[in-house]
């Protein structure tokens, strides 16, 4: 009887055990997407405003700033949407939609800066109103992150 009891402890400690290594495992799944992806947004905020900040200088060139932008896309779509994806895969929905809000505003600067170089020639600078815009999504894309890293914070600590 002591020996069957002993082995029944034994067996729901381990059942403990792996349950909790389990639960430290999904843990660090989750850490590790939400840093990826906070890196990848951060990464591209960066971009994004230093090629706003070069589309208003005065003698912009517009073919380095070009280039940086398709740089910026390449961010978006490549790096940033899979970053994305592991998100809305490792969960919660709360974080996944949130994820989604800052990549939107992400792009949508991203649109609005793409907008700002159609047409123009070498030298010109940007109109001051749609460096506004920029500004806006990137402002509100900052706002994003902030909520974003503050709710997986708490998600990671449950």
């Amino acid at each position: 009887m002591g020996t069957t009891l002993a082995a029944a402890v034994a067996g729901m400690s381990a059942q403990r055990q792996v349950r909790a290594e389990h639960r430290h495992w999904r843990r660090q799944l989750r850490r590790d997407a939400y840093s990826a992806f906070t890196a990848k947004a951060d990464e591209l905020h960066k971009a994004l405003k230093e090629i706003d900040a070069g589309l208003i200088a005065p003698g912009a060139d517009l073919e380095v700033l070009r280039e940086g932008l398709a740089h910026a896309r390449g961010l978006l779509r490549g790096g940033l949407a899979d970053a994305q994806a592991t998100v809305e895969i490792e969960g919660p929905e709360k974080l996944a939609r949130m994820a989604e809000e800052l990549s939107r505003s992400l792009s949508a600067c991203v649109a609005v800066i793409s907008a700002a170089t159609v047409g123009q020639g070498s030298g010109a600078s940007s109109d001051r109103t749609e460096s506004r815009g920029a500004r806006r999504f990137l402002d509100h894309a900052a706002a994003k992150r902030s909520q974003f890293v503050e709710h997986a914070r708490r998600t990671i600590d449950v």
